[in-house]
Parts: structure tokens; sequence; C-alpha cells
């Protein structure tokens, strides 16, 4: 029996230590894809190179309002620390995974036992969007790992006996507020708060909740926190709380038609599609609650069900089911959203999972491993000239081809984030003719064009260029001396 578990720990510890590896390791592999990672990188690139660390500017000119700049800051941080690269724009993504990782071990061995907090951890950390977005340039990781505190820091600053290690974590829930705060905004509270509500509301404790919690101290704690951007920021950007509370919260999922987003499209889905994104962002473990849900109901597992441990399972369902049921009645909305469900997933698989002399049933250590293997496949083929959607080959050919390069580089009618993040925001974007000429020198430059554009140039104009590099659907022209 002993050997049996340790051989199952050992195998949990390595393919967690693997899926962590990978992911470190291939950070840096391929480059920041357009659009979402290239705009997030290069507005933490101008951080830097502006050194303004209220205001998150989406150009050089166009201050960012979207959304509080906590994955900004770390970005921004982390290129401080390693240089301006991918590695680094990444990096702050996986250290917030970690941390949510951690959390989500911490809480299952609170409530179940050793084996199940293994078994959380390594459902956590080999979900498909956990995996995959716990190294991208994305809000969405750390507005995850400030939901996890406040959700966590409920739980056991509810239930634990030991009063010190209660009041700690209640001050946690406090300060996972004010994270969620500066992380996403008003809507990271909602997506928290939604499953405290209903556990709540079902058990009859919500107001044993206002008694149990210190609100005054805990509130004040949370204004701290967060309350000095806001009010930093608004001096600078005035209507950014407008903006970002009505706006970005309410009329970008209420209206379907919302014209108000002023810095990309919105997302128009069909109604339910967050159930879709939820299986396909949840393999393998999306599927297999399915039908480990079917078989515990079979077995009277539910009924049986009483006292704390009926309350924790009624607590992972309200936290697995608000966010998707929420986002139900929304059709404006990307997959990244689904990204909260999966320690809510990896919790509800870990305690439903059958254990039999303290191992596993088969198939755990199985199913773990098909994410691991999907994530190389992904990198391998995103390093191979899978990565489409980047202007990095094209500057990798600039560099190469006019390594001394006194010019400007002039984009015609298109200019991607990531040209500008890769041409360390000197790419000049030219919407028409008469601003392409005002932006050539008297020295060799460089223009940028997609092939459906060409026809939008004069023949005698380009004559004045030569191709030099085709990649995808872009051309690159350098003038000829």
């Amino acid at each position: 029996m002993g050997n049996s578990r340790f051989s199952f720990q050992f195998w949990v510890l390595f393919i967690i230590t693997v899926s962590v590896l990978i992911r470190l390791l291939s950070l840096g592999l391929y480059p920041l894809m357009d659009t979402t990672e290239a705009r997030y990188g290069e507005m933490a690139r101008l951080m830097v190179e502006t050194n303004n660390w209220v205001t998150p500017y989406f150009d050089y000119d166009i201050p960012f309002l979207g959304k509080p700049p906590m994955f900004i800051w770390l970005s921004a941080i982390s290129f401080k620390l390693f240089g301006v690269n991918e590695f680094a724009a990444r990096l702050p993504s996986l250290f917030c995974s970690l941390l949510n990782l951690f959390l989500i071990w911490k809480l299952a061995r609170f409530a179940t036992d050793s084996i199940r907090a293994g078994i959380a951890a390594l459902v956590l950390i080999t979900s498909a969007a956990f995996l995959v977005l716990s190294g991208a340039v994305l809000a969405d990781p750390v507005m995850n790992l400030s939901i996890t505190l406040i959700l966590c820091s409920f739980w056991i600053g509810w239930h634990s006996e030991n009063k010190a290690q209660a009041k700690c974590w209640q001050y946690l829930f406090y300060v996972g507020c004010g994270v969620a705060l500066l992380a996403k905004g008003l809507a990271a509270i909602v997506l928290a708060a939604g499953p405290i509500f209903l556990w709540c509301l079902f058990k009859k404790q919500l107001l044993n909740f206002w008694h149990r919690f210190p609100w005054v101290k805990g509130t004040l704690l949370t204004l701290v926190i967060a309350l000095p951007w806001y009010l930093i920021a608004e001096a600078e950007n005035p209507g950014l709380i407008e903006y970002m509370f009505i706006g970005e919260h309410f009329s970008r999922y209420l209206d379907s038609g919302w014209q108000g987003d002023a810095y990309g499209n919105a997302h128009i889905q069909p109604l339910g599609s967050i159930w879709g994104f939820f299986l396909l962002g949840g393999i393998p473990w999306s599927l297999v609650i399915v039908v480990l849900a079917f078989h515990k109901k079979r077995q009277g597992y539910f009924k049986a069900l009483q006292g704390l441990s009926a309350d924790w399972h009624h607590f992972l369902f309200c936290w697995l089911l608000f966010l998707p049921v929420f986002f139900t009645f929304t059709n404006n909305l990307i997959w990244t959203y689904i990204l909260p469900i999966t320690p809510a997933l990896a919790l509800t698989i870990a305690t439903l999972w059958p254990i039999a002399d303290n191992k596993p049933k088969k198939g755990l250590i199985w199913l773990s491993i098909i994410t691991p293997i999907l994530m190389v496949t992904t990198v391998i083929v995103m390093m191979n000239d899978g990565g489409q959607k980047s202007q990095k080959y094209i500057f990798d050919a600039i560099n190469s081809k006019t390594p001394n390069l006194q010019g400007h580089i002039v984009y015609f009618m298109d200019r991607p984030f990531s040209a500008r993040f890769y041409s360390k925001g000197t790419a000049l974007l030219a919407d028409n003719k008469h601003q392409l000429t005002q932006n050539l020198t008297d020295e060799q430059d460089i223009l940028v064009i997609k092939e459906k554009f060409i026809s939008s140039l004069p023949k005698d104009f380009l004559e004045q260029f030569r191709e030099e590099h085709q990649y995808r659907d872009w051309l690159l022209f350098i003038e000829r001396q």
C-alpha cells in the first residue's frame, strides 16, 4: 500500500514538473502573436520606454483605458529584469499560474486530503486552457489568480478551526479583492462573488458571512491596494472610471451592438458558446467530469452527502457552474473567459475521483499526459513557421538584409501590433500615398505592405523599391540606392 501511494505521488509530481518545464522552456521559443499578445507586449514595452507606470498606452499618444494595469505592470517589470523579449513578456503569466496551482493544492489539502490535493494540482496544470494561457501575454492569468485567491480565502477563512489561520485567510480574501480590482476590475469581483453569494444563499449563511469576516478593516485593506491607482489614473485621464466600469463591464456584455470599444472589436458568438469553449478548454478533464458525475449519481453518492462534505460539494458546484451560466446569456465573449473555471474543474475532479486503499483508480495518470504532449506538439509547430500572425519574421529579414538601416520602416495601410513591438516602436504607418511619401527619408527606407494593397500604389513609385522578402501575404521592399 505504501509503495503504491509513493509511486502515485511520484508520477503526480513528475508530470506537474514536466508540464511546468514545458511551459517555462517554451516561453521564448515563438513570437508574440497578433493581435492580443503583441498588443499587450507593446503596451508593456511602452510603459518601460516612457516610464509612465500610471497610464498604460495603446500607442505613444493614445492611453489605454480598457483594463486596469496589473498584467501590464508585471510584464513591464519582467522587461526591466530580463530585457524586452518574448520570454520576459510571458513569464508573469506563468508565475501567476504557479501561484494559482499552489492555492488550489492548499485548498484541496485543507478541504480533503493530501492525495486529492495532488490530484487537483495535476488536473489543473494539465487542463488545456490553463496550460496554454500560463504562457500567454494576457490579463486572464492574473485575473484567474485573484479569483482563486478570493474563493480559497473565503473557504479556509470560514472553515478553519484555527482562529489565527482563519483570520489570516479572511484578510487574504480582501487582498484578493484588491488584486482583482487591479487585474480586471469589477468583472473579476463579480466572477468571484457569484459562487460565494450562491453558496451562502443556498446554505442560508449570508448574514453569517457578514458577521464572520472583518468587513470594515477588510474593505479598507482592499481600498488601500486598489483605490490609489484609480484616483491617480482618473486624474490623468478624466472619464477612465466611467469607461472602465460602465462601458467595459456592462455595455460590453449587455449590448451586442456596443460601439464604445476604443481598443478592439466585439467578439460576437452564438448564445451559449461558453459551454463549447469550456468543453474544449478543459480537455481532457471537461469530458471526464461528465462521466464522473454520471457515475457518482448512479451510485447515489450525492444523496448520501451531509454535513461539511455536502457543503464542500455545493461550494464546488457553485464555483464550477456560475461562470458558464453567467456567460450563457451574452454573445460578446472569447474562449479565454473559461480560464476561471479550470480551478473549480480541478477541485471537483479531485473530490469525485474514486480512491481505493489510498490509491486513485487507474486512468488518471494516462489522462494527465494528453495535454503536455499536445503542448509540445503545438510549440514545435509554432517554432517552425506556425506563427503566421506575427511580424517577427519580417523583422528578422530586415535585420538580416539591412543591418545598418538608417531610414524608416513604413507600413502601408496596415501595421500589426507585432510590427510595433519588434521594431521597438519605430515602425511607421502610412494610410495613403501622401503619408507614405512624407515618411520617406533621404536614407534607404523600408516598405512593408500586404499583397492586396499593392494596387493602391503607382507602378512608378514601386519602382523605387526592390522586393526582398515575402512572408505569407506580407511583402518587404527595400528602397533602391
